[in-house]
């Protein structure tokens, strides 16, 4: 090429370039408008053919006469999504150059003139250059490559060699592998699915690739364009494979899926397609929707993508099952169908579904409704899609009332009342817009988001979801399988696990419009006073023990006691348990851990043990009654032969003394060579004066540090610790600090260590351990432990702004200890200046506990004053609550302006 045609090629690519940029402006501000997302791709994908038609041309025009000659025998093709004329302002472009037999020199010629174009544009480009016969090879060995093949589209040059291309990779790929092709691209949808989130419900799903985004649309036209010949949706519709109510719903999703990824590419000036929090919030706005009262903007965007990407996937399971190949035996049974079941309904290829001759008087019946999904509970067979699909659409207009007899009660609560697929038959009445006859409250939640980073579901889906957390603990082993099969009326249980969040997107407190709700079901289903009062009951206090039990000191009799009155009855108790316990698993993956279930293990065997004492705390006054004989024994073995350089002791009496002052809780939860390890660090504090170690404890999954001092030398220990612990980034659980009556302080820290995947390693336990020892001993400060590992901070502040910092003070839940309860937006060394503020203020922390609540940290602190008392002057706890609240704030105020 001449000097002459570079310098044009240049000022081509720098007219090209400013081209580009005012055709996105103008995009946007056509979306911004009102135009529709398939308008925008169409359009762009029509402005790159020109750009690209035009540039293949002149690449042509300034070759020599050979070079004219020889691109006779090659074309340009666009692939992928561009072929589809479905090009995102900001993706990727595939373009091909094919050829007929060998070209090299004239496609060398044209792949650079072409693709270095694109790259001077800024493009990320998808090229290639392949011969007719290249092209069948890889076709026939390569899936995504098959699949961008299969999408071609001419753009310039030689038709004839594209149209040989096309008619051979039919006749040659797609028809003789038409079956193994359908099966491969649904395994690597699967694929996909797994990879981005398992579910349509994320928080931030990748509007693209997660279950129900644009590629379950690709799913269903490249199966569609193997199987019957039609490779786009409206071309399915007109053949009538498709169904028109079902073209309508997918060319809505599609539509608004296009729209939303032509905003979020042009907002990022690049390839975006995650529906991040911001976006959402943003969105919401340009759709002009504005906060309702207990439902925001976002939430009600969210519900529109929720409702759009679940009818998209619904719609595309449905038509792939449709498209999928029968063997000749599975044919004939079609002329010999099986029998009818209770003379209505007949299940075929694994599904249960309505002949056409008895479909009307069902949906005319609502108990034969419920007997549908009765039988496809008991048969563990699901109701063909179809079906719940045509449901759907007739009990839109149905009311309500047809459903509320006496019959549709006792099979819904039959379903109820049976474990094994209770989840999933209540998932496919919710599919089929039946479960909200039955429970009115559900139409209200469906596809609801909980804009928070706490839940990772809608409130629909959650909901289910936690139904199928409980009935599964059926086969669970440990103490929370044995309560639930103990369980006789599951019914009642079940119903209360449904229910237990319906309250939520109104106004007002969502577990008091729940207990509304819940006496409404009660009435619907005629239930009996004592079920009525259960049900409302759980669903109105679904939260407490939760609370209890991550909040609260739960060796403290008294807390025992107060729990036990409000469970009032052991049938209660056993069903807030497992309550309690399917909800924290159903708010996402790996929220409900070891650590939480261990401590709502302990509420509950605690509180049974109370009311069955009739009302006793659990016996915990004598050592000799947390430490059994034989392991009494052990530990004396263990202190004679670890000890055997001590002077000699009576270690029985020593020990008896030592322990007689610890509380049960670490009597009981201390294996007995660790606690013999921490009694001889405290018979020589003298020689040693600062005792530190760090264990992995595999039952909880949690680290866990000991330190063991003497507190008069060295007070705000706790402020140290916890300091030393945001500096490594772990995050606190639990910290208990037992001070004996010599002054020796025995500090259990119970840490999560987010830096390691799973055990940390003896150096990382080992790291922590040290630094804690030098701060405590006063070789280094917090300060500089900060300093020597600053860390960077991702996270990002949700949009929804910071939520107020409250403080509550209750000087009644303990005898012992003032308790204090911190709720505030969670930063890395907030509980280091809670800790720190207390001990500025004189106050003794005894015991520390990390929740959460939605967004916010709940940082729980038992306190005494400086005599050991507890904080009686209500003037003292204003002046406690008012220093902490504005601390906390501070800090947050300069961690907001740090990271800004």
């Amino acid at each position: 090429m001449s000097a002459g045609n570079h310098i044009s090629s240049t000022q081509s690519s720098a007219v090209a370039s400013l081209g580009l940029q005012e055709q996105r402006e103008a995009m946007h501000q056509r979306l911004r408008e009102g135009a529709t997302g398939g308008e925008v791709v169409q359009v762009f994908s029509d402005f790159m053919d020109g750009l690209l038609i035009t540039r293949f041309r002149e690449v042509i025009q300034e070759g020599n006469a050979e070079i004219r000659t020889s691109s006779q025998q090659c074309c340009l093709v666009a692939m992928g999504g561009y072929g589809r004329r479905e090009l995102a302002p900001y993706s990727d472009i595939d373009v091909m150059v094919l050829t007929q037999g060998t070209q090299a020199k004239i496609a060398d010629i044209i792949s650079k003139g072409v693709f270095h174009h694109l790259w001077d544009l800024g493009f990320q480009v998808g090229h290639s250059v392949r011969s007719i016969e290249e092209c069948l090879e890889i076709g026939e060995s390569d899936l995504p490559a098959c699949t961008s093949l299969m999408e071609s589209r001419f753009l310039g040059g030689n038709a004839a060699v594209f149209q040989e291309f096309m008619k051979k990779f039919e006749r040659k790929i797609l028809k003789r592998q038409a079956k193994q092709f359908v099966l491969d691209k649904i395994e690597e949808r699967q694929r996909e699915y797994a990879k981005f989130g398992g579910t349509i419900f994320l928080l931030e799903p990748n509007i693209k690739k997660s279950k129900g985004g644009l590629r379950d649309v690709h799913l269903i036209q490249w199966v569609g364009h193997v199987r019957f010949g039609a490779g786009t949706i409206q071309e399915l519709a007109n053949r009538g494979i498709l169904d028109f109510q079902d073209y309508q719903v997918l060319q809505d999703a599609q539509e608004f899926l296009l729209r939303l990824r032509g905003f979020l590419h042009f907002e990022a000036k690049r390839a975006q397609d995650i529906l991040t929090f911001d976006d959402q919030v943003r969105l919401a706005e340009i759709d002009g929707l504005s906060d309702r009262p207990n439902l925001l903007a976002v939430e009600q965007f969210m519900q529109q993508y929720f409702l759009h990407t679940t009818g998209l996937h619904d719609r595309c399971i449905r038509f792939l099952a449709h498209a999928e190949e029968q063997s000749w035996a599975e044919r004939m049974r079609r002329w010999w169908p099986n029998a009818l079941l209770e003379g209505n309904f007949r299940i075929e290829d694994h599904q249960l579904t309505i002949p056409s001759e008895k479909f009307h008087g069902i949906l005319e019946s609502p108990v034969l409704l419920l007997k549908l999904f009765d039988i496809s509970h008991d048969q563990a067979v699901p109701v063909d899609s179809k079906v719940l699909n045509e449901l759907s659409q007739y009990l839109a207009t149905t009311p309500n009332e047809q459903f509320h007899t006496q019959e549709v009660s006792e099979l819904f609560l039959g379903i109820l009342n049976r474990p094994g697929r209770i989840a999933q038959t209540l998932e496919a009445m919710h599919q089929a817009s039946l479960l909200e006859k039955l429970v009115p409250a559900f139409a209200r939640v469906r596809g609801l988001m909980q804009f928070n980073q706490y839940h990772k579901y809608t409130v629909d889906q959650h909901s289910l979801l936690a139904v199928h957390e409980a009935e599964r603990l059926q086969e669970d082993q440990g103490i929370v399988g044995e309560v639930y099969r103990q369980i006789q009326d599951k019914d009642i249980l079940h119903l209360a696990v449904l229910l237990h969040d319906l309250g939520k997107g109104r106004p007002g407190d969502h577990s008091k419009i729940g207990q509304e709700i819940a006496h409404k079901m009660a009435d619907r289903l005629d239930l009996s006073l004592e079920d009525r009062e259960v049900l409302a009951y759980l669903v109105f206090h679904h939260l407490v023990m939760s609370h209890t039990a991550f909040r609260r000191d739960l060796s403290d009799p008294k807390i025992i006691l107060a729990f036990a009155e409000k469970m009032k009855t052991v049938d209660v108790l056993q069903k807030m348990f497992i309550l309690t316990v399917a909800d924290i698993s159903a708010v996402g993956p790996d929220v409900m851990t070891k650590w939480k279930e261990s401590l709502l293990g302990e509420l509950y065997a605690r509180t049974y043990e109370a009311m069955v004492e009739g009302g006793k705390a659990p016996k915990t006054e004598k050592v000799e009654v947390v430490l059994q004989p034989e392991t009494r024994r052990a530990l004396l073995e263990c202190l004679t032969t670890q000890g055997s350089e001590i002077p000699e002791i009576d270690w029985a009496s020593w020990v008896d003394g030592q322990l007689s002052q610890l509380p049960d809780s670490y009597i009981v939860s201390t294996p007995v060579e660790q606690m013999a390890a921490h009694l001889l660090a405290i018979r020589n504090l003298r020689s040693r004066p600062t005792y530190v170690e760090g264990r992995f404890n595999g039952e909880l999954s949690i680290s866990q540090y000991v330190l063991i001092t003497r507190e008069k030398a060295r007070p705000g220990l706790i402020m140290q610790v916890t300091g030393v612990f945001a500096a490594l980034g772990l995050d606190v659980l639990n910290a208990q600090i037992m001070t004996l009556s010599d002054g020796t302080v025995l500090d259990v820290f119970s840490v999560n260590d987010a830096d390691c995947a799973e055990q940390p390693s003896g150096y990382r336990l080992q790291e922590v351990a040290q630094e804690i020892q030098a701060v405590v001993q006063e070789e280094s400060s917090v300060d500089q432990v900060l300093e020597r590992h600053r860390r960077m901070n991702f996270g990002r502040q949700f949009p929804t702004g910071r939520r107020p910092t409250e403080v509550f003070i209750d000087n009644e839940a303990s005898d012992s200890y003032t308790i204090i309860d911190v709720f505030a937006d969670d930063k890395p060394g907030l509980l280091y200046v809670l800790a720190k503020t207390l001990v500025e203020l004189d106050l003794s922390i005894h015991i520390a506990r990390i929740g959460t609540r939605l967004d916010q940290v709940v940082d729980v602190f038992y306190v005494t004053n400086a005599q050991g008392d507890k904080i009686s002057s209500e003037e003292v706890r204003k002046v406690i609550q008012d220093v902490l609240r504005a601390s906390v704030d501070k800090f947050l105020d300069e961690e907001e302006l740090a990271s800004s």
